[in-house]
């Protein structure tokens, strides 16, 4: 129940980490939205962390059906209308929130037509869609998201070390997040039960890379259990992997940055050219770290000239961490550069990855098979090409 109340919290203090840009009546405003989704979710969240049959027995009690129908409406109606609060209209932040949206949508629909063991994957799906938003504040932005409140949580509020870090993440509280992510990595190994291994190396090395940049806690994390006996060889290469991806970023600070345009023709652009090798993971340390640095620099500019090519290089990253690391917006990302900056070239670069992407995901032993819905918002797309 925790987890779900602190991600109004969170989203309460973004809203005003950029007090200088927003001015004092969109804080009422936004203060006002934030009182309303935190209700919304007090009253929806014993679903979302009960087992996965809980609402399987919504079937029987239509009463209750239609209360959480109207909570999660209630809900929904706050992510419609944050629409009008100007700090979520940011080119970072955007496609997070129109993702929430359609999850909701989703959500709702699948409640109201009894499809109520997807409804609960959904719901149990909103925390890692969070962290997707909350990985882009800025050291300031996090101070003002997280209140006295949320601390009160302890450990002894979750059934697993892996879970309380994951939460510890989830607020920015790094320190301790990684202790506990680290207590469930070497339980893991001792036990020789790799299903949360994974997840939690992945974590941890987001933190030192995508979030911090700091180049010698995560070359201390991966020499930590490089050559432990007792992991499996798929966590030792994947180590190995990191390490020597780590290497070309030993002298990078992101505080130096001249020129995102020259960062990305340094570290992104050779990708183009091998993408089977991106998909595969081997560029991981550099797509988080790029990943990192422009999702910042686009929240510290959302005006720049720059924004197009960015989208297009956060759609990418997005395309091979979402799986293993985030809540994927790689599509939102492109659709945003296309309808937003449709006369940049970046554009129909954009709109030609979207298309690759959809292309991909319904091509079976068969042939393509797009269906038609798919074709119409691929055909819409492309007419914003042509303004």
């Amino acid at each position: 129940m925790k987890k779900m109340i602190v991600f109004m919290m969170i989203l309460a203090g973004a809203v005003f980490a950029k007090s200088a840009e927003v001015d004092d009546s969109s804080k009422v405003q936004a203060k006002a939205l934030m009182d309303n989704v935190y209700e919304s979710f007090l009253k929806v969240v014993t679903y979302v962390y009960s087992d996965e049959d809980s609402l399987e027995l919504l079937k029987k009690d239509e009463k209750k059906k239609e209360e959480l129908v109207k909570n999660l409406d209630d809900l929904a109606l706050f992510f419609k209308n944050a629409r009008h609060v100007e700090y979520f209209q940011r080119p970072g932040f955007r496609p997070s929130l129109e993702s929430m949206n359609y999850h909701l949508y989703d959500t709702i629909n699948s409640v109201k037509s009894n499809n109520l063991a997807f409804a609960q994957k959904r719901l149990s799906a909103l925390t890692s869609l969070c962290i997707s938003c909350h990985s882009q504040l800025s050291s300031k932005g996090s101070q003002n998201a997280f209140g006295q409140g949320i601390g009160k949580s302890g450990r002894s509020d979750f059934t697993s070390d892996y879970d309380y870090g994951n939460y510890l993440y989830l607020i920015r509280h790094f320190d301790e997040s990684e202790k506990y992510l680290t207590m469930s990595i070497e339980k893991s190994i001792e036990d020789s039960k790799f299903n949360n291994l994974y997840s939690a190396l992945r974590r941890i090395i987001s933190m030192h890379t995508k979030i911090t940049f700091d180049y010698k806690k995560a070359e201390d994390f991966i020499n930590l259990y490089k050559d432990n006996k007792k992991m499996p060889t798929l966590g030792k290469e994947l180590l190995a992997s990191w390490g020597k991806s780590l290497l070309e970023w030993k002298n990078f600070n992101p505080s130096k940055m001249d020129s995102v345009d020259k960062f990305i023709k340094t570290h992104l652009s050779p990708l183009e050219q091998m993408k089977e090798q991106v998909g595969k993971g081997d560029n991981d340390i550099t797509l988080l770290i790029s990943s990192g640095v422009l999702s910042k620099y686009l929240n510290d500019h959302p005006k720049s000239k720059d924004a197009p090519q960015i989208l297009y290089w956060l759609s990418v990253a997005e395309k091979r961490l979402s799986n293993t690391y985030f809540f994927t917006l790689s599509d939102l990302y492109l659709k945003d550069c296309i309808k937003m900056y449709n006369k940049s070239p970046y554009a129909k670069k954009c709109y030609a990855l979207y298309e690759e992407n959809i292309e991909f995901g319904y091509t079976g032993s068969s042939g393509t098979d797009i269906p038609a819905e798919e074709r119409t918002e691929l055909a819409r797309l492309k007419s914003y090409l042509k303004k």
